[in-house]
């Protein structure tokens, strides 16, 4: 169907680390109108936003553009965090994102391609996987 796409499953982005403060946690909290942890008695973490992983998306769109793909022909369809231990304002986490599977379908004149991608946040202190992300894109073929 879409020439050389699933072939591209295993391709890993470069690994990157980012150190969130607390105001950019409470940013975040505010920005998707988080009330609990944007308060003065509540501690701000990623178990009262655990969306806040949104924010290391890098390696997904190094990937899609690896890949060829222009981002006008993508659609993010589904998105999913497991998370297993609270970020906390200040850790240094590390996060790579590999395209972990490639679905074909065939639409209404199109073709169609679902790209599944995962990141794992390592927190750099002591090496321990805090979360896990998994984004699902649609992507369409354009034909001339």
């Amino acid at each position: 169907m879409i020439t050389g796409l699933k072939e591209k499953v295993g391709l890993t982005s470069v690994e990157r680390s980012v150190r969130l403060s607390e105001v950019d946690m409470k940013d975040f909290a505010a920005c998707i109108k988080s009330t609990v942890g944007n308060t003065s008695h509540s501690q701000i973490s990623s178990a009262v936003i655990p969306t806040v992983f949104t924010v290391f998306r890098a390696g997904e769109f190094e990937i899609v553009a690896g890949m060829g793909i222009e981002l006008k022909q993508i659609l993010h369809a589904e998105q999913e965090y497991q998370i297993m231990a609270p970020l906390l304002p200040g850790e240094e986490i590390r996060f790579k994102t590999t395209l972990t599977n490639v679905m074909e379908k065939k639409g209404k004149g199109t073709k169609l391609a679902f790209l599944v991608l995962q990141t794992d946040f390592v927190r750099s202190s002591d090496s321990f996987c805090v979360a896990t992300a998994r984004s699902t894109m649609v992507y369409r073929e354009v034909t001339p």
